[in-house]
């Protein structure tokens, strides 16, 4: 169900980027369309004599004769392809380009257009992930991302304004704010300026869906130009990342990779998730190998302290020290934007997907490769200076002022939102409990504020947070798939008819197949999927979202 290759074949681009780390539509929107554009938006006025749209003639033949000079932002066009359908992508006609913003940044972007006929007069900004220096819409994790239901949009990406995926550009201000929050409004435009030049008149709806870093660039939107999309699906943002650098390197990296003792290789992390599900899985009304109810989830597994040699049948006391920091509030007293210290602790059930192993301990002490080890090693070289920083030493009281620079551009937590929701606009984040890259508590904490500026009522009218227990990160875990919730489907139906994301439904399949075997309710937080006690374990309506 979900565009090939399988999601098993394909490795999520930030494992690929670690290497790399080393080494709803305003009038006045208009105006930056563009000479031809604005043209094409006058034809569409219903005139007899008015030019049938280049996108009427074969998609072939209409990519290829394509071409603009009169694009927003200064954007060049720099080729047209066609690519051909390939599991259930369709036949596009892909418009590439760039927009030079300075010596230090430029944009690579690309627009996907679909054939006349499959166009929904709609179009789906994608966002990156990591450090971006990608093009999201190039990659089929990203595709797999967005579902078949994005296949009718017209798909906008870009790589942010850099070309490589570690973070030396962020020496350089426009490009800090090509990444932060410009990037995707400049190309959003050029996209709108490219679909009504194409298809002869302009979308009538424009989204934004992202995971991650890219959930962080959908939500900033709202803060920074909330007349851009109409409705934005942020999975996993990751809305403070100097928070996480900051305050996870001097207490939880810094314990792990300090001593062997306290490194946890794949052995060991199976052997705490298979103790912690054991003891936290009955919590939500049933057994299922889903911890559910993940606030009453307290599980400290003292009885797994080895009592002889260290072996993969027990924790050494580093290591159940370890599991106690991933589950702990972080505060290193460093002040970041909007007077923010500390970073939250992780969810539980993280241990039974790949997070733990992806962005925790990675697959070497002696060479650590996890994730997040690697983002907050590449802030220690930006801030300092020094291509030699180790988080080991590395003292990020030292750095108040980089550190507060980097957070005051990149930050997704400005709590005014008004703008956006009166403009129309809806939110809808989704996470995974047990996501132990990004803290779905800081954006609990993120939306705490937004209510208490603008009332929980209207927050509610326009915003929703859900989430699905026993997932990670990368998507993966004992819990459902996350991409069978149709977030767009379920987005695009709240902004079009005023049907709230209140009733969606996640399935888990069969492995290796599209079999569903089991359906639970994606539950508001801090609503959780319990049992009722009775019907069939395997469908949505015998669970009730609770909160105890």
């Amino acid at each position: 169900m979900f565009p090939n290759p399988t999601r098993a074949a394909v490795a999520h681009p930030r494992r690929t980027a670690l290497a790399a780390l080393e080494g709803r539509w305003p009038a006045r929107a208009l105006g930056g369309l563009g000479a031809a554009a604005t043209l094409a938006l006058t034809a569409c006025g219903g005139g007899s004599d008015a030019p049938a749209p280049l996108a009427s003639k074969p998609l072939a033949e209409a990519c290829a004769a394509y071409t603009s000079t009169t694009l927003p932002h200064g954007a060049k066009l720099t080729r047209t392809e066609l690519r051909k359908a390939e599991g259930t992508l369709p036949d596009v006609c892909i418009v590439r380009g760039q927009i030079v913003s300075s010596p230090d940044s430029t944009i690579n972007w690309a627009v996907e257009l679909p054939t006349l006929a499959q166009w929904n007069s709609k179009t789906l900004t994608i966002g990156g992930g990591g450090f971006d220096g990608f093009i999201p819409t190039d990659d089929p994790w990203y595709q797999q991302l967005v579902g078949p239901s994005a296949n009718p949009y017209v798909k906008i990406s870009s790589d942010s304004g850099h070309q490589i995926q570690g973070f030396a550009w962020g020496k350089s201000d426009v490009a800090l704010r090509n990444h932060a929050f410009d990037a995707n409004h400049f190309v959003l435009e050029v996209g709108t300026a490219i679909a009504t030049e194409f298809y002869g008149k302009r979308p009538v709806r424009r989204y934004h869906m992202g995971h991650s870093n890219g959930g962080r660039s959908g939500l900033i939107s709202t803060q920074k130009y909330p007349k851009d999309y109409d409705g934005v699906v942020a999975m996993e943002p990751a809305i403070a990342q100097q928070a996480h650098q900051v305050n996870l390197g001097p207490t939880v990296l810094r314990h792990i990779f300090k001593s062997r003792e306290n490194w946890m290789s794949p052995a060991k992390i199976a052997l705490y998730a298979k103790a912690e599900t054991a003891a936290c899985d009955g919590l939500d009304g049933l057994k299922d190998g889903i911890i559910g109810n993940v606030e009453a989830c307290n599980y400290v597994p003292t009885e797994l302290l080895c009592q002889g040699a260290d072996s993969d049948s027990c924790l050494t006391a580093g290591q159940i020290e370890s599991i106690r920091l991933i589950y702990s509030d972080h505060k290193t007293p460093v002040t970041l934007s909007r007077g923010a210290v500390g970073y939250p602790r992780f969810g539980r059930g993280g241990a039974s997907t790949s997070d733990w192993q992806s962005y925790m301990f990675g697959t070497s002490f002696d060479a650590p490769d996890s994730f997040n080890h690697m983002a907050v090693t590449a802030a220690a070289r930006l801030v300092e200076g020094n291509p030699n920083a180790n988080i080991l030493s590395h003292d990020p009281t030292q750095y108040q002022a980089q550190y507060s620079r980097l957070a005051e551009m990149i930050d997704g937590t400005d709590p005014d939102i008004a703008a956006f929701a009166d403009n129309g606009g809806k939110l809808l984040i989704w996470y995974g409990a047990g996501d132990t890259c990004v803290s779905m508590y800081r954006t609990v904490e993120y939306l705490d504020t937004v209510k208490q500026r603008l009332g929980a009522s209207k927050v509610q009218s326009f915003a929703r947070m859900v989430t699905s227990p026993s997932n990670g990160h990368d998507l993966d875990g004992a819990g459902t798939e996350p991409r069978s919730i149709d977030l767009l489907a379920a987005m695009d139906a709240w902004v079009e008819k005023g049907t709230a994301p209140d009733k969606l439904v996640a399935t888990k399949f069969a492995p290796g197949t599209t079999t569903p075997v089991a359906q639970r309710p994606v539950c508001e937080y801090p609503k959780f999927p319990r049992y009722n006690g009775t019907g069939d374990p395997a469908k949505a309506e015998s669970f009730t979202c609770s909160a105890t």
